[in-house]
């Protein structure tokens, strides 16, 4: 078995771990998306769907229909409670409570179409992203000599999306547990960081990235840039937990008073909205820092253009009395932010570990 990545071996993984991005980026915009059409109870069971692998699509199909014979494990309503057949029903004149098992997990049992199928494509593509982030971990295990750390990452990516999916099933039987959405996201963010990680590693070394000809002086600026980039992603981190917390307030009004308006939101809030000028400022900082750094300075001017859109998108958010339409892009620029920093940031940690090899041959 070869122990060092081949030309061919190293893009594959990459490829993987390209998709891997692409589709966590996806998920977390289609769960913005569940949020705000309140489609997260579009399905009542996990993993299927009211029972069924593919979803309904009328109210017909879900109301219990005397007429109908139903199959083991599919769910009806009946008197505005889910039932779940114990076997197959046959057609009967009455709702014969033996062949059925009431749904104890919660106690909602409203079928909305749309929200039906928002809530079965965000999982749909939870699923299609389990598929890369296995064949890339079982791809790294064939150099594991080698890369130890690539496939201890993509293990801990594995894990982590297992965990997310068992997550997505509390949320659900728990009919939306509060914080637990905001838990669910923060894992995602996770992913996203886990893959980011690995994807620049496997590509600084599959590629002659232009560090190996700058000056050996840059080193120590080189290293104190990646932990500036570093702790920004953990701030980062912070304020999407903050902007999370609000979402869940904003929810809790609409749900009680059927509207949202900014002068009802907690004083988080403030907290959050105030908390994005220093990350503002925090990139306006780095881009001194960076100067000179090539790839990381470019890098760090993406995430200062980011950073700005963001923060006014937030502004018209609070100012607009939080329309709906802009949630999911809001959340969409801070998880492009995150992917930026942290991409920059192990970018710095290997340009400085190559500088400190490279020393210690010469």
């Amino acid at each position: 078995m070869a122990s060092e990545p081949t030309p061919r071996w190293t893009f594959i993984l990459r490829s993987f771990l390209r998709l891997s991005l692409a589709l966590t980026l996806l998920v977390i915009l289609a769960g913005s998306v569940v949020r705000m059409t309140g489609s997260g109870m579009g399905c009542p069971d996990w993993p299927r769907c009211f029972g069924q692998t593919i979803p309904p699509t009328r109210m017909d199909q879900v109301l219990w229909n005397p007429l109908q014979a139903y199959a083991e494990g599919q769910m009806v309503i009946y008197q505005d409670t889910l039932w779940t057949a114990n076997g197959t029903a046959q057609p009967q004149p009455v709702f014969n409570r033996a062949q059925w098992s009431a749904y104890t997990k919660h106690n909602y049992a409203t079928f909305v179409p749309a929200h039906t199928w928002i809530e079965f494509i965000n999982r749909l593509l939870g699923a299609a992203l389990g598929i890369p982030v296995f064949l890339a971990f079982v791809w790294s295990i064939s150099r594991f000599r080698a890369h130890r750390k690539w496939v201890a990452a993509l293990g801990l990516g594995l894990v982590l999306l297992l965990f997310e999916a068992w997550l997505g099933k509390v949320v659900v039987d728990g009919n939306l547990v509060p914080h637990h959405i905001t838990y669910h996201l923060l894992g995602a963010f996770g992913l996203l960081a886990v893959f980011t990680a690995v994807n620049r590693s496997v590509s600084t070394e599959a590629e002659a990235h232009s560090w190996f000809f700058e000056e050996q002086a840059r080193s120590k600026q080189t290293e104190s840039a990646g932990k500036w980039l570093a702790l920004f992603a953990a701030l980062l981190l912070v304020q999407i937990s903050t902007g999370a917390l609000v979402r869940e307030s904003v929810d809790g009004l609409r749900a009680t008073t059927g509207t949202a308006l900014s002068s009802q939101l907690t004083s988080l809030v403030y907290v959050h909205r105030t908390y994005s000028l220093l990350l503002v400022g925090l990139t306006f900082y780095l881009l001194r820092k960076t100067d000179g750094l090539a790839g990381i300075r470019a890098r760090v001017g993406l995430m200062t253009g980011l950073a700005l859109a963001e923060t006014a998108l937030g502004a018209v958010l609070y100012y607009f009395n939080i329309p709906q339409s802009l949630q999911p892009l809001h959340l969409l620029f801070s998880a492009f932010l995150f992917v930026l920093a942290v991409d920059a940031a192990v970018l710095a940690f290997l340009q400085v570990r190559s500088h400190k090899r490279l020393s210690a041959g010469a």
